[in-house]
C-alpha cells in the first residue's frame, strides 16, 4: 500500500490590495497558534514567505518598518528551529507598494507587474538574487530550494527557469491542478487545466510538461470535490456559525482581488458541486470530517493556507484533520515524498 502523503504548506504574507493589514494579525499571531499545533501533532510544513515585502521593509526608513522585519525575523528562526522549511515566495507588486507611515499599512493597489512574467530579465533576475539574499540565513543553501509563485502565476516557467537554476531553486509548489487564471487587465495568468497525471514529477522549464531527466521537480497542489450530504452539512454548518466570533479573520487587511477558478466551474459546481483546495482557513468540523473521508481513500493531499486568513473555527478544524489521521503516520515532508515518487 502506497504511503499516506499529507503536504502543509503556508503562504506567509500580508494582504495584497489597498490595505496590507499589519504584521502583528496577519503574519505573527496565526503562524504562532499554527506552530503550536504542528508541533503538537510533530507535523513539518514549508513556510513560503513573501521575499519582496521584507525587501522594502529592510529599504524602508521607518521605525515600524525595522521593527517589522525583526518581529518577522525572530518568528523565522523559530520557525527553522521547529524544522519546518522555508520557502521563497514572490509577489513582484511590492516593487510598487506604497508605505503610510502614520497608518502603518502598505497599499499595493499597483498591480500592473504582479507577476514574474511582468517584468524585464534584468528585474527577474535581480528580483530572484535579492529574494534568496534576504531568506540567506533561514534557507538550507546545501539543500535544493523551494518556491511558489506570488498567486500560482508561474507561466511563462522558461522566462526564470535560469536564474532558478543558478540560486538551486528547483522545488516548484505552484501548479494549482485542475485551476485557470487572469489577474489584473489580463497582464498575467496561469492556466494548470490539464497538469499531468502524476501529482509529483519532474520537469524542464514547463511546469506541465512532465520530464523525467528535467532540472526542476513539482509539488502540485491538488482539490476534491465537496458534494452530496458533506455539502449540504458544511453549508448548514456554516449559515449557522458564520457570524460567531470563532469565524472572524484573525488578518486586518482586504485582499488582491485576483479570481481563481476551477475548470468545472459552471452550473454543477456552483449548486451541486464545489471544486476545493485543501486549507486552514477553510476548515471547519464539517469539512474535517469531508478532508478525513478524502485522505481514507487517497494517497495525496497537499494544503495551501495563509495565516492572515485564519480563523479560531479554522485552526479548531486542523486540530481535528490532524487528531483524525496522526495514528496512521502520515508523510509530512516533502523530501521524503519526491524520493518515494521519483526514484
Amino acid at each position: 500500500m502506497k504511503p499516506k502523503e499529507v503536504l502543509l504548506t503556508f503562504d506567509y504574507e500580508l494582504f495584497l490590495g489597498t490595505k496590507s493589514g499589519t504584521v502583528e494579525n496577519c503574519l505573527l499571531k496565526p503562524t504562532q497558534l499554527v506552530l503550536d499545533i504542528l508541533k503538537t501533532y510533530q507535523a513539518k510544513s514549508v513556510f513560503f514567505i513573501d521575499t519582496l515585502y521584507l525587501c522594502r521593509l529592510e529599504k524602508e526608513n521607518s521605525s515600524q518598518c525595522k521593527s517589522d522585519l525583526n518581529s518577522i525575523y525572530k518568528q523565522l528562526e523559530t520557525i527553522v528551529e521547529q524544522g519546518h522549511t522555508i520557502g521563497i515566495h514572490i509577489h513582484p507588486h511590492w516593487l510598487d507598494a506604497t508605505f503610510n507611515n502614520s497608518l502603518n499599512n502598505w497599499n499595493g493597489e499597483n498591480k500592473t507587474r504582479f507577476a514574474l512574467s511582468n517584468l524585464n530579465q534584468e528585474e527577474i533576475n535581480h528580483v530572484v538574487s535579492d529574494s534568496v539574499r534576504i531568506l540567506k540565513p533561514f534557507l538550507d543553501l546545501n539543500d535544493n530550494l523551494t518556491y511558489r509563485a506570488g498567486g500560482f502565476y508561474c507561466q511563462p516557467f522558461s522566462s526564470f527557469a535560469p536564474i532558478f537554476q543558478k540560486h538551486k531553486i528547483l522545488i516548484d509548489f505552484s501548479v494549482m491542478r485542475g485551476y485557470k487564471s487572469t489577474g489584473y487587465q489580463g497582464l498575467y495568468s496561469f492556466d494548470f487545466s490539464n497538469p499531468p497525471s502524476k501529482f509529483i514529477y519532474r520537469f524542464n522549464d514547463n511546469p506541465l510538461l512532465m520530464d523525467d531527466s528535467g532540472a526542476f521537480t513539482e509539488i502540485s497542489v491538488n482539490s476534491f470535490q465537496l458534494q452530496g450530504i458533506s455539502k449540504i452539512r458544511n453549508s448548514i454548518y456554516y449559515r449557522r456559525n458564520k457570524e460567531k466570533p470563532n469565524f472572524k479573520r484573525m488578518g486586518d487587511g482586504s485582499g488582491s482581488g485576483n479570481i481563481i477558478a476551477h475548470k468545472n466551474k459552471g452550473f454543477l459546481n456552483q449548486y451541486l458541486i464545489n471544486d476545493q483546495t485543501f486549507s486552514v482557513e477553510l476548515l471547519n468540523p464539517e469539512l474535517a470530517r469531508a478532508y478525513t473521508k478524502f485522505y481514507n481513500s487517497n494517497s495525496y493531499i497537499h494544503f495551501v493556507s495563509h495565516p492572515k486568513l485564519f480563523t479560531q473555527n479554522g485552526l479548531e478544524g486542523l486540530k481535528s484533520f490532524l487528531s483524525n489521521i496522526i495514528n496512521d503516520n502520515p508523510i509530512f515532508d516533502y523530501r521524503t515524498m519526491i524520493k518515494n515518487n521519483l526514484t
